[in-house]
């Protein structure tokens, strides 16, 4: 159904520094209970289990140094442009390219499993283009079309490699540093500074212009009036300036 909900099945010692990949999902999920479109044979789909001892309140930015970890694996892939849209979409020309969900579990009083789960359109034409735009309410490309001809096909095996390698080094940082030694290259990344953007969140619309992130993941918008304020969570939407 869900690489997500099937790595969270299966017993603690087969969670951390372990992943499971599918060649579709009948269930894919992405952030705020939205379905992730799976069609089979052409993308990737994988789940990345990680077991925390003691993790604190910079929990809130782990989707972010993970996002900066997929980023650089499409990059070392050949895809050039490709950004952050807080808190976790990789985009190119605007375009979602990747996304990441990442879910929690208490094991203990003190011990957090975090599975993050990450997709990838990586040859979306081949499994039915129309059928993805009828499934995805959004602007969509895959791997292949921000790739030159010399880089087509894409291995999925060497990209999901070379995830794996940032993944594991990526997990390990944030455990010893937190987001901190991230930062910089999430602001490298970071498809809102400077720009004018909305937020939904649970109060309702928030608009205003990004201010890049705190050491918490937090999203700073400059609000009409010069305050900065901090966001934990919501959906942004970057308008025309």
């Amino acid at each position: 159904d869900s690489t997500n909900t099937e790595l969270a099945r299966q017993a603690p010692a087969e969670q951390h520094a372990h992943a499971l990949l599918a060649e579709r999902q009948t269930a894919g999920r992405g952030r705020g209970a939205r379905r992730w479109h799976s069609p089979a044979g052409g993308n990737v789909y994988l789940s990345f289990g990680w077991r925390f001892r003691g993790l604190g309140t910079e929990a809130s930015a782990l989707p972010l140094a993970v996002a900066v970890a997929v980023s650089e694996s499409l990059a070392a892939a050949g895809v050039q442009g490709a950004g952050i849209k807080w808190p976790n979409d990789i985009l190119v020309d605007g375009c979602k390219l990747a996304g990441i969900l990442v879910e929690s579990q208490a094991r203990g009083a003190s011990d957090t499993v975090v599975i993050t789960g990450i997709g990838i359109n990586v040859r979306m034409a081949s499994t039915g283009s129309d059928l993805a735009n009828a499934a995805i309410d959004r602007s969509w490309i895959d791997l292949e079309s921000c790739l030159p001809a010399p880089l087509r096909p894409v291995d999925r095996n060497r990209l999901v490699s070379r995830l794996l390698d940032r993944l594991l080094a990526a997990f390990g940082r944030f455990e010893q540093s937190g987001f901190a030694s991230f930062r910089p290259r999430y602001e490298a990344l970071d498809l809102l500074e400077g720009r004018a953007l909305s937020l939904e969140c649970e109060t309702g619309e928030i608009r205003g212009t990004g201010r890049g992130v705190d050491d918490l993941g937090r999203l700073l918008i400059t609000m009409a009036d010069g305050e900065v304020r901090a966001f934990h969570s919501g959906e942004a939407r970057l308008h025309k300036e």
